[in-house]
């Protein structure tokens, strides 16, 4: 817990000035609270009562009557209020903006290090969840610092400072009300496991809900055709009906906390107040100074009733950050070791231990992989591809061919082997390096709520308006973009409903054309068009492939025919390699598969 705490801390280290501020304007603040309640004791020991005014008093009031002292000392009621009123206004002020300054550190550091993380990590995690951390539970960095660490400081610093000041002023009752310290301590301490664990098991139970609302939004058009609503709406149901008997479990243990500190607290009010009163009978208390004492007394508690309020709130908000740090301590599956070679494309150079110059060769060296070590999905796999040459990759589902070419811009890293670009294990070069090498074109295409032109220039921020139309009339993109109400210009937004799944699929081959990347990985870019935007796309790829190294997971013959060898993969290991027309004619998956349809459109090209 004390590691976590001060890995909070650390979000929060580079305000320190502006904290030390903060605490500054507290001990201004606490100090004018402790000169509120003397010029009302002075009222009524000195103007109603009978004792004479203090030596430091009397001789600046020389000649003054009582009317003129009671608007003096009124007065200063009301200006030592108002300066405490502003110094804890600037105070709170300036606690915020630390605390906010804190949320965003953490917000940013958890979607840098989400983003970093491997595809194996978000596969495997609920969206929902991952999502309900990063915007929600984030939260309770600022909450444990802001009303958990500094609520805890400044009603430490306010306690000591109230039980320094009691104590010159009355010992036997600040001992009475030290003596119910001790009880407060205790009802906290046994409160607050119950009350962390609770608070876990809800932030648990509101993700839930968070991950049911994003994966009904996800499977909408599936729940309506299956006519399923009702079935969904009960999942529901009985996770929100969850998540709020295990709120009603946090608060109410909380309730029964805050009631218990009262009741303590009530406790010790009542005793100081009957042991004040005797002592004004007995002579050795003035009123006014038991209204001095039952003023700090109220100073004194107030902390007290703080720090009960920071036992709750801090097992609140340890669940939380405890969530958070839970991703942030994901580990890092592909890293970039520190020694890696930067990757060039510059010709005419000659390639050093620190630069290499690109020449698109890749080979795959006995390479093995699965998501989870005892069972995997690519098995003991050699191939190699040379530079410009073009390999389509078929199998039946499952055989690994998505996971194959997610190896080469290392979404993942072989468990066994390696996988090497021109000679070098891609371990050994700069993931950024690499990574803007490659050009992928998915299966379904991603576009984000932007511009066409912003979503076209995605790998190339830089690219001129005549360079995204260029791209754009390549990948046979131009003219539905020109029918649109702003054209380049038009926002696209989430997931893009008002463009088909063929117009979009165009802007990513458009988008791969303007990266003008050498080597090209493309999953199934044409399984869910139709006939006439897959001649087009089929049409776009020839020329994108053109001069390019390339893997293509395919099973539409229209692309592979445009390719110069076929892998074939049968449970993970490599069943065949060739020409197409060579595996056509000998026997196997490919030739099995690709009867009666491969001459429907041409013949094959020959490779080469």
């Amino acid at each position: 817990m004390q590691r976590s705490i001060m890995r909070v801390c650390g979000f929060f280290r580079p305000d320190a000035a502006r904290i030390g501020l903060v605490l500054v304007l507290m001990v201004l603040s606490q100090g004018a609270g402790l000169l509120k309640p003397w010029p009302l004791a002075l009222i009524v020991d000195c103007l109603l009562g009978s004792r004479p005014l203090p030596g430091w008093l009397a001789s600046h009031t020389v000649g003054w009557d009582r009317t003129g002292l009671l608007g003096l000392l009124v007065a200063a009621v009301f200006l030592f209020h108002l300066a405490q009123a502003a110094l804890s206004a600037a105070q709170t002020y300036g606690l915020i903006e630390v605390g906010l300054r804190g949320l965003a550190r953490v917000r940013g550091a958890v979607f840098h290090w989400l983003q970093r993380l491997s595809l194996r990590y978000h596969q495997e995690a609920r969206q929902g969840d991952v999502i309900y951390r990063a915007s929600w539970d984030t939260y309770a960095f600022q909450t444990l610092f802001q009303h958990g660490l500094f609520a805890f400081l400044s009603a430490s610093f306010s306690l000591l400072l109230m039980g320094v000041v009691m104590w010159r002023l009355n010992r036997p009752l600040t001992l009475a009300a030290l003596a119910t310290v001790p009880v407060l301590l205790l009802a906290m301490r046994f409160f607050g496991r119950q009350m962390s664990a609770r608070s876990r098991l809800a932030h648990q139970a509101d993700s839930q809900v968070t991950s049911l609302v994003q994966q009904g939004m996800a499977a909408l058009p599936l729940t309506q055709s299956y006519v399923r609503e009702a079935h969904e709406e009960r999942r529901f149901a009985a996770q929100a009906a969850e998540a709020f008997r295990q709120r009603l479990s946090q608060h109410g243990c909380e309730v029964l906390y805050l009631a218990v500190i009262a009741v303590i607290v009530a406790a010790g009010m009542a005793l100081i107040a009957g042991l004040g009163a005797q002592q004004v009978w007995a002579g050795r208390l003035s009123l006014g100074e038991l209204l001095i004492f039952l003023a700090y007394l109220g100073q004194f508690y107030e902390p007290l009733n703080q720090l009960s309020r920071v036992g709750s709130t801090f097992s609140d908000a340890c669940a939380g950050t405890q969530r958070v740090l839970e991703i942030l301590d994901a580990p890092e599956e592909v890293k970039e070791s520190p020694q890696a070679r930067a990757v060039v494309r510059t010709k005419g150079k000659t390639a050093s231990a620190e630069v290499l110059e690109l020449q698109g060769a890749v080979v795959f060296d006995r390479v093995s992989f699965g998501y989870r070590p005892e069972r995997l999905v690519l098995q003991d796999l050699s191939f190699r591809i040379e530079p410009g040459e073009s390999l389509a990759i078929v199998g039946p589902s499952g055989a690994g061919k998505t996971t194959l070419v997610h190896l080469l811009p290392r979404f993942f890293d072989p468990l066994s082997g390696a996988v090497r670009l021109d000679g070098v294990d891609l371990r050994d070069l700069k993931l950024g390096d690499l990574r803007a090498q490659i050009a992928l074109v998915m299966q379904e295409p991603i576009l984000l709520p932007a511009t066409i032109a912003e979503n076209l220039a995605y790998g190339r921020p830089d690219a001129t308006p005549a360079e995204i139309e260029a791209a754009a009339r390549a990948a046979h993109a131009d003219e539905f973009i020109r029918a649109l109400p702003q054209r380049y210009e038009t926002l696209v937004g989430e997931g893009a409903a008002r463009l088909s799944v063929g117009e979009k699929q165009r802007i990513s081959l458009a988008r791969a054309f303007l990266k003008d990347a050498p080597i090209l990985v493309l999953d199934e870019p044409t399984s869910a068009l139709d006939a006439e935007s897959e001649a087009l796309v089929v049409s776009s790829l020839g020329a994108l492939m053109r001069g390019r190294t390339t893997l293509v997971v395919a099973h539409r013959f229209s692309t592979i025919r445009r390719v110069d060898r076929v892998l074939v993969l049968a449970e993970g290991r490599l069943a065949q390699l060739g020409r197409p027309e060579e595996l056509l004619r000998g026997e196997g998956y490919f030739a099995r598969v690709a009867a009666g349809r491969w001459g429907q459109d041409q013949e094959p090209r020959a490779a080469g």
